[in-house]
């Protein structure tokens, strides 16, 4: 991971719509972003112009509209990876999972994926038992006639 400065190019406004929502709040204005960056140059399209981060994922590029922002945003993503890592957080986690399992079973009954596929089957197994005694007592009148 490296950072650069880079230089504005050009910047193209896009409105999606020129009227406002349902809220009443007008449409973000969505930019594309034409940088010179090291030399090349680079094009980010839907850049949302109300923001000051735009974050185009993984190996790809973090937009800034100034340094202290990039830090700021930077800071919070190595927060954010070290508490994933953190062991203490990882076995605070496997604690809470089957609190939650529980939790849910408690609030939906039988909603435990075992439960439901066992029931299905049985349910299924009846079914054909059924369809096969009709059988045979169709069979049976019809030889008694």
């Amino acid at each position: 991971m490296r950072w650069f400065t880079g230089s504005v190019e050009r910047v193209t406004p896009s409105i999606n719509t020129p009227y406002p929502n349902n809220f009443n709040q007008f449409p973000s204005v969505d930019l594309d972003i034409v940088a010179n960056i090291n030399g090349k140059q680079r094009i980010f399209k839907g850049v949302h112009g109300s923001d000051s981060i735009a974050d185009f994922g993984k190996d790809a590029f973090i937009l800034a509209d100034n340094k202290d922002s990039l830090y700021n945003y930077i800071k919070s993503l190595l927060k954010v990876s070290e508490d994933a890592t953190n062991k203490e957080t990882i076995r605070m986690h496997e604690q809470w999972i089957p609190q939650y399992k529980n939790v849910l079973a408690e609030m939906v009954p039988g909603a435990n994926s075992n439960e439901v596929k066992e029931l299905r089957e049985q349910v299924g197994s009846l079914q054909s038992q059924l369809a096969e005694a009709l059988a045979l007592l169709k069979g049976k009148t019809l030889k008694q006639e």
